[in-house]
């Protein structure tokens, strides 16, 4: 796609423009341009000192068409005196020559997974950032390009978000499919927790920070969002929102003995999510495969290998992590046995949580 980007910019390696924001995000969740972003060299971004710039309104445009973005086009630039309006959108990032970028062609740059993260952390709350990292740090990828039919999402009114003990607590939105899914591809994750607080920690975040934190909590690998929102539900501390479950692993591989890989008919299975301290391994169950027969067999037979080697299974399905009293609840029996008791659950923390669950499933349903 980009075999002439040079021409298109005609700075012939002379200058550098570096897209970041909103703009490579969209592409890095683009499937079609997910091999050259895979195998595309990595520079120090402080090897292009005094070579970035902003784009002039006519490179924008054919990047742009390049690309098949719709504008404006967002960039990185070091200078405020080099910020353009009309098609193209820059911002100030001091920190970037603390990471990496990805060189796509002659003159055109990404910013790299973690100086993105660090970009789009400014004014992000914890559902946002985790959501952010998890999808950076994932094995899947999520194009918002495809076309994802869903059904009309009931919302909570701004009376529920913000005094959920005067809302309706049966409230439901799991009426919608499981949309995500038309979405997703497979890929292998773009970067990885440690690499995301490095750069944070070296864009002089301390561990106080909302962005360190989160880099240093979330768990890399997930499968699908769902995936990675239950995750944040039940790992993130209670001062957060979560759950308060330390040590909990994604798609944890079970190597499993002779008798169980007979049950399971297949010599090792992954879990959703682990907890090894208590032994227990939470699925969750899409709506997606409820149709699927081939499917439901393999994940009871799997359940029953994995409760076979002493594996205590639980099964979370989206209506469950839909409706707020029936996950609160059981949530609360899941980390049952894995936090500290003596903290009283008070009134406040319930809000926390409820916030947390709100933010993260109900207000960015539709986020893509």
């Amino acid at each position: 796609m980009m075999a002439k980007g040079g021409e298109i910019l005609g700075c012939q390696g002379q200058s550098a423009i570096i897209i970041g924001g909103a703009t490579a995000l969209g592409l890095i969740r683009r499937e079609d341009l997910a091999p050259l972003i895979a195998y595309s060299e990595r520079v120090p971004a402080r090897a292009l000192a005094c070579k970035i710039v902003a784009p002039t309104q006519q490179q924008a445009a054919r990047l742009l068409d390049a690309f098949e973005c719709s504008a404006p086009l967002h960039c990185v630039v070091e200078d405020t005196g080099d910020r353009r309006r009309g098609a193209v959108r820059c911002q100030i990032l001091r920190p970037v020559r603390q990471g990496d970028v990805i060189m796509l062609d002659r003159g055109l740059y990404l910013l790299s997974p973690e100086l993105l993260y660090l970009q789009l952390s400014r004014g992000m709350d914890v559902a946002q950032l985790w959501m952010l990292a998890s999808e950076l740090t994932a094995r899947y990828g999520l194009d918002t390009r495809a076309e994802v039919s869903r059904q009309h999402i009931h919302r909570a009114s701004a009376a529920h978000s913000k005094r959920f003990e005067e809302a309706d607590c049966s409230l439901s939105v799991s009426e919608q499919a499981d949309g995500d899914s038309n979405s997703l591809f497979e890929r292998a994750p773009l970067t990885t927790p440690e690499a995301l607080r490095t750069v944070v920690e070296s864009a002089g975040h301390g561990p106080r920070s909302l962005s360190h934190r989160v880099a240093s909590l979330v768990l890399g690998g997930a499968r699908s969002p769902k995936e990675a929102q239950l995750a944040a539900l039940l790992a993130l501390p209670r001062r957060l929102g979560g759950r308060g479950i330390s040590g909990m692993e994604l798609n944890h591989v079970f190597e499993l003995p002779r008798q169980a890989q007979v049950i399971a008919g297949r010599r090792a299975v992954e879990g959703d999510l682990y907890i090894p301290g208590i032994r227990r391994n939470i699925e969750y169950d899409s709506e997606q495969h409820h149709s699927d027969s081939e499917q439901r067999d393999r994940d009871i037979r799997k359940a029953n290998a994995l409760r076979a080697i002493g594996v205590d299974v639980r099964t979370v399905t989206r209506t469950q992590l839909y409706t707020w009293n029936v996950f609160n609840a059981l949530a609360d029996s899941l980390a049952r046995g894995t936090v500290d008791r003596a903290r009283p659950v008070t009134a406040s923390l319930k809000t926390l949580q409820y916030e947390l669950w709100h933010n993260m499933l109900v207000r960015d349903e539709e986020r893509d």
